[in-house]
């Protein structure tokens, strides 16, 4: 081609051609979940008309949705709105992604009380019908007009005569969809997207309508608004938080029973009175998992498929007025009525650690409720802020070993293994000034007693023997004094035992990776033991022991009390420490000890 051919092609100006076939299937296979929605955007759409007939016809307020169905067949959704002249059904219904709204404002932008953004909601109904009849009448008078679309992209527009005033789509089921034209389905589809809209929808013939707008929750009571919670999600809530702020309207209602942080759906979020999603990730923090919300906004902007809400500053400062609403209406209740805060509390502690590990102002109202495992039993942080010193451990089953050995010395140990009680108790520490210490696993001598002289000299041959036995294990043996008596041994480890047995027990387990791992301790050489088997000289086994004068008798028990101490302190077994174990236990049945 010359150069003058290509200048004259670059000038030439074409237009894009739209598959409407590929169109259906985007809606269908991507942008919409389900055929389900093609009831939601006739919703919007007649909710939308009605809303521009009440703006051209100030004082109008008799609008409505009815919905005719011939089951299995046919269904016709009329609204009394502002209707479709000639013109607008040319330029609304023949193009894709116009919409009739945006042309409303000076500015080019939709109101803020329109449902519809984009133009292409109509198109769903596509999915359950293989042909669109629209009849409509301007309520501002005209010609009526009757508009059939297809999904080829074709479409007759032929005039009626003068009928009702606004607009009527009337829909025939295709194969497969059926079960859209009966009257179950459709009241279910309208309660669902439509609870909240502020006009009837209507069976025809019927006085009472699909959808019952509730109450409003500004000046309903709580038993009000408890019933209606129960109403609409089928549980007897514990409490309920009225929610109103510049983004959102509505309630939020607390669970009667424990769930998990993953179960965060089940809401009913609305934008502009329609049924946006059943998910709050996007709306509401983290720890509300415990919630289920009925909410609504005005201001915040949807996705394309109209299922969520768009990420933008908005929406982020809707999610602050949310954590806000429900940290005052707490807040309130530990001022007025405590008993219900605390047995709110006692359901949901972790859902409220969760949400005072991050907020200092929600964390100085709910600490005196929070549970915590100690030594001494279940105590709140009330009490913790009396007990005076104290001493925490992050392992559960180090938590287990070592409580009854604080609980008979009378000081008070804090098991801190439980999600969020870490950062929780270090707050508490910090910010109440509260002696509250972790307990270092080479600093356990504080709690043993040391032993006399004599007690050393005594037991010096034993040592010796069960360091023999100990010493393939990284371990050494000493004798000290502590309560409980009965405990006999307690096993103790610093962080690098406490790894290399991680890594041994992977190498037991993982075959394949056996030499990488035995790398690790190929470079240790002769160092000195990592872990301690304290024997209790309070306790009359380890004292009848210590006069064994059998060698063999002696290895057999220490192997026993060896394993006795890890399974004590929670530490997996090593096959070999197995092993150990049921020769230590065969020996001693073999000599009838």
């Amino acid at each position: 081609m010359g150069t003058a051919e290509m200048d004259n092609a670059a000038g030439e100006m074409f237009r894009f051609q739209v598959n409407l076939g590929g169109m259906l299937d985007i809606l269908s296979n991507h942008l919409y979940k389900s055929p389900d929605v093609f009831l939601r955007e006739l919703l919007q759409n007649g909710i939308d008309a009605v809303t521009l007939r009440q703006k051209r016809q100030p004082g109008w307020t008799g609008g409505r949705i009815t919905i005719t169905l011939k089951p299995g067949e046919q269904m016709e959704f009329r609204d009394n709105g502002a209707g479709l002249t000639e013109e607008e059904i040319h330029r609304f219904l023949a193009v894709i992604g116009q919409s009739s709204k945006t042309l409303l404002e000076a500015d080019g932008t939709m109101p803020e009380d329109f449902i519809g953004r984009f133009g292409i909601g109509l198109l769903s109904c596509f999915m359950v019908s293989d042909s669109i009849v629209i009849e409509t009448q301007p309520a501002e008078g005209g010609q009526a007009c009757r508009w059939t679309g297809f999904p080829d992209g074709t479409y007759t527009l032929e005039p009626m005569e003068v009928g009702v005033v606004g607009t009527a789509v009337i829909l025939t089921a295709k194969a497969g969809a059926e079960r859209y034209f009966y009257r179950r389905e459709v009241e279910r589809l309208v309660r669902y997207y439509g609870l909240a809209l502020p006009i009837p929808v209507m069976m025809a013939g019927e006085r009472e309508p699909l959808n019952r707008v509730p109450v409003s929750f500004a000046t309903a009571s709580r038993s009000q608004l408890l019933s209606f919670g129960e109403w609409l999600f089928g549980e007897d809530f514990l409490e309920v938080i009225p929610i109103a702020t510049r983004h959102l309207s509505g309630v939020a209602y607390v669970l009667p029973y424990r769930t998990d942080p993953s179960a965060r759906g089940g809401h009913r979020i609305f934008l502009k009175q329609m049924l946006l999603t059943e998910k709050g990730d996007t709306l509401m923090p983290p720890w509300a998992f415990f919630l289920r919300c009925f909410l609504n906004t005005q201001g915040l902007r949807p996705t394309a498929s109209r299922e969520d809400f768009y990420e933008d500053d908005s929406l982020e400062e809707a999610r602050r007025e949310f954590a806000g609403a429900v940290r005052d209406h707490l807040k309130e209740l530990s001022q007025e009525e405590p008993e219900r805060l605390r047995a709110l509390v006692e359901v949901h502690a972790q859902a409220l650690k969760s949400m005072a590990v991050w907020d200092d102002e929600l964390f100085r109202l709910f600490i005196d409720y929070l549970p915590f495992e100690t030594s001494e039993g279940r105590l709140t942080g009330r009490t913790l802020k009396k007990a005076g010193e104290a001493v925490c451990v992050e392992s559960v089953p180090r938590f287990q070993q070592l409580k009854p050995v604080f609980l008979s010395q009378g000081r008070l140990l804090i098991c801190t293994g439980y999600v969020y009680d870490q950062e929780l108790i270090q707050k508490l520490s910090r910010l109440c000034g509260l002696p509250i210490s972790p307990l270092a696993e080479d600093q356990l001598e504080l709690v043993l007693e040391q032993p006399t002289l004599t007690e050393r000299q005594q037991a010096f041959r034993f040592l010796r023997e069960a360091g023999q036995v100990l010493a393939p294990f990284d371990c050494r043996g000493e004798v000290r004094r502590f309560l409980p008596a009965d405990l006999p041994t307690l096993y103790t480890m610093n962080d690098n035992a406490r790894f290399l047995r991680q890594v041994q027990t992977a190498q037991e387990r993982e075959s394949d990776f056996s030499d990488a791992l035995s790398s690790l301790f190929a470079s240790r050489g002769e160092e000195e033991a990592l872990a301690t088997l304290c024997f209790n000289l309070n306790n009359d086994l380890v004292r009848r022991i210590l006069d064994l004068t059998d060698p063999e008798a002696l290895e057999d028990v220490v192997r026993v009390l060896y394993v006795q101490a890890l399974l004590a302190g929670g530490h997996p077994l090593r096959g070999q420490e197995l092993r150990m174990m049921n020769e230590g236990i065969l020996g001693l049945l073999g000599r009838g000890i």
